[in-house]
């Protein structure tokens, strides 16, 4: 959405970028599944979004290779300028398709705004006012919470998902203060109503610092009562990747139930589909999904700094991590705590199997490749967290990182994974795809 410029920041754009959980197949995740896609779900991580809907192509593309694992897409309201017409792409095919390939979405209705807004002439979009009455402005904001929950529907989105309520800047007064928080309020309470929640994107000078002063009781609302958003989205470009919102928002204040939208307007190419976007940083829900290192064989620890050279009769705590991997693939029986013939004789099997020569030798490139080992995921990226994240973080160590043992992938992951990829004569993404997790497999190494 574009934004008029308020008195304090100049933020300028389309609204921006998205989200709706695939809860089922989350990114990174290596099978499909048929699912009913909720919006937006649990995710700490980035969000971009565009005036259309991109091809699948381009979905493709993106997905595995840009930090983004969210899109915007523009479902409904009477004030859309990227309304139905022009989105040759988006359908509910479009959205299950990519929901399954770990795609989250916000989707975005584009109504009524402030009987303070001011249209650009020159727009072929002249987006409609509220009126003045706050009885009359709540009633719009009923209707337009019907609309986008037809638009659910026509999509495939699932209850306990989010509607995304476009809010452009406007000068603020009493009386328009007023008309848009009873919108707010009557587009809230429906969605509520019919189990579905409600977003406010807006400016952070406009309508996102009017949800603060009530908050903080600073406004008093001329209704009886104000039912607050579940989340808002805050335009304000200051270029960094966070949800502050700055002196508009309170950090307490929909902590972790809040967007920033922080640029906007930028080309941004992948695998050499550019799109025009803006820049957003999310947290909702319940953020990063934390989990503890998972053991393995029972009750084995695969997680450590070191995964040193073991010969016959050592008894390091890696030798359960060596033993459990070879029995995970099928090379030994049994888990003993110390190395063994049968050992040897696993570490040569695998060996083997990698056209190596079978010295019984647990090198720093046999573990690369050991620690590598299971089913490859489609993509991870920033945000992802899980055994899959383990296990990444576990071979780049013994690839030549330095220690991560976090279970998500954080910006220390993805700084060693940049590392990794130019090492190994691959372009300089930070995603981890089936060419990162190949050289893995390979023992190919930092140095």
């Amino acid at each position: 959405m574009r934004l008029v410029p308020s008195p304090t920041a100049r933020l300028v754009g389309t609204l921006v970028a998205a989200l709706l959980t695939a809860v089922l197949t989350p990114l990174g995740s290596s099978t499909a599944s048929a699912v009913t896609p909720q919006a937006p779900g649990s995710h700490r991580g980035y969000a971009f979004d565009a005036c259309q809907a991109p091809s699948q192509k381009v979905m493709d593309a993106w997905g595995q290779y840009s930090p983004y694992q969210a899109i915007g897409i523009y479902v409904s309201g009477n004030s859309r300028y990227c309304g139905d017409k022009y989105q040759p792409n988006l359908s509910r095919t479009w959205v299950m398709a990519n929901a399954a390939k770990g795609w989250q979405f916000m989707p975005i209705h584009v109504g009524y705004q402030s009987p303070c807004f001011k249209n650009n002439p020159s727009s072929r979009v002249q987006k409609k006012k509220l009126p003045t009455s706050t009885v009359k402005a709540r009633e719009l904001g009923i209707s337009d919470a019907n609309e986008t929950i037809a638009a659910f529907a026509k999509y495939g989105l699932g209850k306990n998902s989010v509607s995304y309520l476009d809010l452009e800047w406007y000068a603020r007064t009493t009386t328009c203060d007023n008309a848009i928080l009873a919108f707010i309020d009557g587009w809230t309470d429906r969605l509520h109503a019919k189990g579905f929640r409600s977003g406010v994107y807006s400016s952070g000078s406009a309508a996102i610092a009017l949800l603060n002063e009530v908050r903080a009781g600073r406004k008093k609302v001329s209704f009886v009562k104000m039912t607050n958003p579940d989340q808002v989205w805050v335009a304000w470009t200051n270029k960094k990747a966070d949800t502050d919102a700055g002196p508009y928002l309170a950090d307490r204040y929909w902590a972790k139930q809040r967007i920033h939208q922080f640029h906007n307007g930028t080309d941004e190419t992948y695998r050499g589909h550019t799109i025009n976007i803006d820049r957003n940083f999310m947290e909702v829900g319940n953020g990063w999904q934390y989990s503890a290192d998972p053991k393995a064989c029972g009750n084995v620890t695969m997680t450590y700094k070191t995964y040193p050279l073991l010969a016959k009769g050592s008894t390091a705590p890696q030798v359960r991590a060596l033993q459990c991997a070879l029995k995970q693939l099928g090379l030994k029986k049994d888990v003993t705590s110390e190395v063994g013939a049968g050992t040897i004789a696993a570490v040569n099997a695998y060996r083997r199997k990698k056209g190596w020569a079978q010295t019984g030798q647990t090198t720093p490139g046999f573990w690369t490749a050991l620690l590598a080992e299971g089913s490859t995921p489609y993509v991870l990226k920033y945000g992802a967290t899980g055994e899959r994240v383990w296990r990444l973080q576990r071979s780049l160590r013994a690839a030549g990182c330095d220690y991560i043992s976090t279970g998500v992938y954080d910006h220390a992951t993805e700084r060693c994974v940049s590392r990794y990829r130019k090492a190994n004569g691959q372009t300089g993404y930070i995603t981890v795809t089936t060419d990162v997790w190949a050289k893995l497999r390979a023992a190919h190494r930092l140095s």
